[in-house]
């Protein structure tokens, strides 16, 4: 991916989301291990242009002029009732260190069992993983031709990760499972109606 620059300014403590509001200015905050945290202000149409391309899970750098650092979208904060961000949390990342973070799990391929009837039921929608930085990716994908028959199940161990990854997510834990269908109580009660009416 091109390497992604969002111009920020620091802002003071009077800058807060609803005073940047009118402005079209986002708040935000950058942590990090090695720093104090640093309270920032941003262009809101630039951010939302960038996230939507970077997500959580590719390094931004801030450019403050004069300085650069290089960060992960961490938190979002978003007004209740319409949506908008509100205030962003960043965190620094460091070359050589390993981030902490969820990355999202896209589910491919066909599963004998679904056409037969079962029903997918996905249990975890991310893997929480820790890596390097530049070996962030968008997605792990979860091939569900592995489910072959009602019962059938597919957890975190059977995932194949890069081992650049530290997997932090149990690795027992249930990724999708192919159940038997469910009979809605409805359709039994009128079930039970049609035979007792025959009778």
């Amino acid at each position: 991916m091109e390497n992604l620059v969002l111009n920020v300014e620091v802002r003071t403590k009077e800058e807060g989301p609803k005073a940047l509001k009118p402005l079209k200015m986002l708040a935000g905050i950058v942590y990090g291990h090695h720093q104090e945290p640093i309270m920032v202000k941003m262009d809101y149409s630039t951010f939302l242009k960038m996230f939507r391309i970077s997500g959580e899970n590719h390094v931004i750098t801030l450019d403050f002029g004069k300085n650069k650092i290089e960060v992960l979208v961490h938190d979002i904060q978003r007004e209740p009732v319409s949506g908008d961000f509100q205030h962003i949390d960043f965190i620094a990342v460091v070359k050589g260190e390993k981030v902490h973070t969820h990355i999202p799990l896209v589910f491919v391929g066909d599963s004998a069992a679904a056409k037969e009837g079962a029903v997918l039921e996905e249990h975890l929608k991310s893997l929480e993983v820790k890596c390097e930085p530049k070996d962030l990716v968008d997605n792990f994908t979860v091939d569900l031709s592995a489910l072959a028959k009602v019962g059938d199940v597919i957890k975190v161990s059977d995932l194949v990760i890069d081992k650049k990854f530290t997997v932090v997510t149990d690795a027992h834990a249930t990724v999708v499972v192919a159940d038997k269908p469910k009979v809605h109580k409805v359709e039994e009660e009128v079930a039970t109606a049609t035979v007792e009416a025959a009778a």
